[in-house]
């Protein structure tokens, strides 16, 4: 279809922007980040942690066990408001606040006991979901802080439970999240880290358990977004747990439903180990992109590795349009939005970025400069991101469909957008001014005499339509 492509339908595309392009003006920065007096560091007294089911129930006791404590000046230990201090030896405890307080007493040794429940009633909140099966059980792993003053003054601290182990059953613990009873664990080195893949027994996995690590690493090596050498914890897990899963990034941890498809658009394999490599802290007007990101680079993984065609691909992202604005969450009509209309809007900036760069960079390139943002990321932050990496504002754009309710009726518009020329005039002339127009108009219809026109959108189309990218550590 692109032979029939004529210099009057480029003309006319060109006019037709002219009417009906926004212009808006550019965002703010980010405001810096306070420093704090305190340090988190691996030294203090010495401390031995163990956890164990209580009977059947969905009870985890943890056990702390300290040594050591005369040497050091100002010891205390914090338990947060997830868990109940049932018994303690050696120290003495207050309650402020929801967290309980403790300080040794006389001696250089102590022992605390602290209980964490799984019931029907808690097993969805702000800080994850959790699971008690016959076998096994999914608890959460409680904040239990080490504190003591260093030889400067300053109050040191560690976070303790991180290296807990069982007494009476196999446990696998991280830093939310601890896994109860027998299991097996299933462990790939990809992209400087390891991907740890554990499981109840008697669980089965849905996919291949040796085409699922090599998913699992293929998409480390070749999400380009940075965070990467970090550890990744992922619980396989069966019934009762829901479908799908839950990941918390700040811990690089999740769990999903072992019994998950990887050669699926929603891959939720590879949804939740994008999670894991979000190292943003977002601000309420960017909280969509979050699951956005996710929902886009799983389906774009997916067809990447050849599970699934690009016809699937873009059936997914497509969908009923969203009349919502993403940077207010107020106007979303359900909370799949992110997954829907942002997903689509993702994956459009992302074209638009390859075919302004010729292909040099996408939208992993915006990603990462989100991850290695200082502080907070703001919408304000997302278009200075997209425009460094374009080279050009897109804000004009990005506020009709980001920060306006206008919906995105599919991932790629019809007629001569789709060939891709066409978008990247759009994102390039939409913020460029009566006087940017004229000259790119001008230039265009200079040239297009003397250059085949076809040839050039056959070119980019190939190119967009075996998704390859010069960039090393992407798909030949």
């Amino acid at each position: 279809m692109y032979r029939d492509v004529t210099v009057w339908a480029v003309v006319t595309y060109l006019l037709s922007i002219i009417v009906f392009t926004t212009v808006a003006a550019g965002g703010a920065g980010a405001a810096p980040t306070s420093s704090v007096a305190n340090a988190t560091v691996d030294g203090g007294p010495p401390v031995t942690a163990t956890v164990e089911r209580v009977g059947a129930t969905g009870a985890l006791d943890y056990e702390l066990a300290f040594d050591d404590l005369s040497t050091y000046d100002r010891v205390s230990v914090v338990v947060g408001r997830d868990a109940t201090v049932t018994a303690t030896d050696g120290m003495s405890a207050t309650v402020r606040d929801g967290r309980t307080w403790l300080r040794p007493e006389d001696g250089d040794e102590a022992t605390v006991r602290v209980r964490t429940t799984v019931s029907a009633t808690d097993r969805s909140g702000s800080d994850g979901e959790f699971f008690a099966a016959e076998g096994w059980l999914l608890g959460r792993v409680p904040l239990v802080e080490l504190r003591w003053a260093a030889d400067d003054g300053r109050i040191d601290r560690r976070r303790l439970l991180g290296n807990v182990r069982g007494r009476s059953a196999s446990v696998t613990a991280g830093d939310r999240y601890a896994l109860v009873g027998e299991h097996h664990q299933t462990t790939v080195t990809a992209a400087g880290g390891e991907i740890r893949i554990v499981r109840p027994v008697n669980t089965e996995l849905g996919p291949d358990a040796t085409d699922l690590t090599a998913a699992l690493a293929d998409a480390a090596d070749r999400l380009d977004v940075g965070d990467r050498g970090d550890d990744v914890l992922l619980f396989a897990l069966g019934s009762p747990v829901r479908r799908g899963g839950e990941s918390f990034p700040v811990d690089d941890e999740g769990w999903i439903n072992a019994d998950t498809r990887l050669d699926d658009p929603n891959s939720v394999w590879l949804h939740e180990y994008v999670h894991t490599r979000q190292d943003f802290r977002l601000a309420a007007d960017m909280r969509w992109f979050r699951e956005a990101s996710a929902e886009y680079y799983a389906a774009r993984l997916a067809h990447e590795q050849g599970r699934i065609d690009r016809a699937a691909m873009e059936a997914h992202l497509d969908g009923e349009p969203k009349a919502a604005a993403l940077t207010d969450p107020g106007s979303w009509d359900d909370p799949h939005v992110p997954y829907t209309k942002g997903a689509r809007v993702l994956a459009l900036v992302d074209r638009n970025i390859r075919l302004s760069t010729d292909g040099k960079r996408s939208l992993e390139d915006v990603f990462r400069r989100l991850n290695t943002h200082d502080g907070l990321v703001t919408y304000a932050d997302f278009k200075d991101a997209v425009a460094a990496v374009t080279g050009h504002r897109m804000d004009g754009w990005l506020d009709r469909y980001v920060d306006g309710t206008t919906p995105v009726a599919g991932f790629y518009p019809g007629g001569p957008a789709r060939t891709g020329l066409l978008g990247g005039l759009w994102a390039l002339l939409s913020d460029a001014g009566p006087a940017g127009v004229f000259l790119v108009l001008s230039v265009l219809l200079s040239g297009v005499g003397s250059v085949p026109l076809y040839r050039y959108l056959d070119g980019l189309a190939e190119e967009d339509a075996d998704g390859r990218d010069e960039r090393p550590g992407r798909p030949a």
